[in-house]
């Protein structure tokens, strides 16, 4: 009897330690909501979007809310919120009828000037920048097919047409000429291009308006710059021709020409796109003659070339300023005597008191060798840097 009441206690105690461990068990394994939230990954909300709405009449609170809007910005004026929306909710304020649009915002740039590789490589930008020299004060003629007169990018001191002998119709018809201005003189703002001497006097001599030029146009044009130096006003005193144009030789022109040199006009010339001998009026003495080259420092492989070549300069791809207010690209030696031109007014503008001799002296001794033959090259790559500033530090 006594066995079987210590057994019945044993029983007992048991089972209260085992429902007592147990109870300990669960408590320590049972959920806890806090413990479970906390531990658990937080549940993704939905996509959502950056867009403006735009609406008619008031404000629909109701539907933004009801679409889980939340609100960025809004406009004091304009019918227009800039807020944050679910991506699935889109559709429905789309489909809402007191809301004409829902877009997603879309970025804008700066209509920034655009640097030419040419007139880059050349370090003209680096002259700008470095002494604030862009060639205020020289007078340079562009003689060509005219300008376009009203084009935002270029600014006239005057002009001239042989062709209508007009000084308030020069307006250029066929875009070389307005395109060689630019390399010269584009202006320095925050459109379009800029020239290599964007501050200097720029002239248009229309000497055409077609592709083929007639010799007693030029010696007209080559007259009128001449004739700067004589008539009442003493500020118009052409001091650098730009002549982008070349052929056989002719005495009458050699002659206008050497007038002009004589009175102390620089004159520059593009040396011609022949691939074989330097043309007319670069084939002159009294003319610097310019080739041509590309992007790598290759020498342009339809450039004219020979013993007259003076200078070189960037004369592939070049972008500049065009008919119509446009901007385009052309190639060619056309593009190259410009460059040097500009580069030339930088030099007059440093050195006021420089003859035109001393100023063609020092572009061809500050000139860049880039390894092209004397007869590509002549004394090298123009360099507005060194030209001006004596130094070479510009990111060529």
């Amino acid at each position: 009897m006594q066995k079987i009441f210590f057994l019945f206690i044993s029983v007992v105690l048991i089972a209260v330690i085992v429902l007592f461990v147990g109870c300990s068990t669960d408590r320590s394994t049972s959920p806890d909501t806090s413990t479970s939230v906390l531990s658990q990954k937080a549940a993704p909300s939905p996509a959502a979007k950056d867009v403006f709405i735009v609406y008619k009449g008031s404000r629909p609170d109701a539907a933004l809310a009801a679409a889980g809007a939340s609100i960025k910005r809004e406009y004091k004026h304009l019918p227009i919120v800039y807020a944050t929306v679910p991506e699935e909710a889109i559709g429905s304020l789309r489909n809402n009828a007191n809301i004409r649009y829902v877009d997603q915002p879309v970025h804008r740039e700066y209509h920034a000037q655009t640097l030419d590789w040419g007139v880059d490589r050349i370090d003209a930008e680096y002259v700008h920048a470095t002494s604030g020299n862009r060639g205020a004060g020289v007078n340079v003629a562009v003689l060509d097919t005219g300008g376009d007169m009203d084009h935002p990018d270029l600014t006239w001191a005057g002009g001239y047409s042989v062709v209508y002998n007009s000084y308030t119709n020069w307006e250029d018809k066929n875009g070389h000429g307005t395109h060689c201005s630019g390399i010269v003189s584009a202006d320095d703002n925050d459109i379009g291009v800029v020239g290599v001497a964007p501050e200097c006097n720029l002239y248009m001599v229309q000497i055409s308006t077609r592709k083929f030029l007639m010799m007693d146009d030029i010696i007209a044009g080559i007259d009128w710059c001449y004739g700067t130096h004589f008539d009442a006003d003493p500020n118009n005193d052409i001091q650098v021709m730009s002549m982008s144009f070349g052929g056989p030789g002719a005495p009458a022109e050699e002659v206008a020409l050497q007038a002009c040199d004589d009175i102390g006009i620089l004159l520059i010339s593009s040396a011609g796109n022949t691939g074989g001998a330097v043309t007319a009026p670069a084939n002159y003495d009294c003319c610097m003659a310019v080739s041509a080259t590309d992007v790598n420092d290759n020498f342009y492989y339809y450039s004219s070339y020979g013993p007259e070549i003076e200078i070189t300069a960037p004369g592939v791809r070049i972008y500049s300023t065009y008919k119509m207010g446009r901007y385009r690209t052309l190639t060619g030696t056309s593009m190259a005597g410009p460059m040097v031109a500009g580069a030339a007014a930088l030099v007059m503008s440093d050195n006021p008191g420089w003859t035109h001799d001393q100023v063609r002296a020092h572009l061809r001794a500050t000139a860049e060798d880039i390894g092209l033959s004397t007869y590509q090259q002549g004394s090298g790559l123009v360099d507005c840097e060194n030209a001006v500033l004596g130094t070479t530090n510009g990111d060529d």
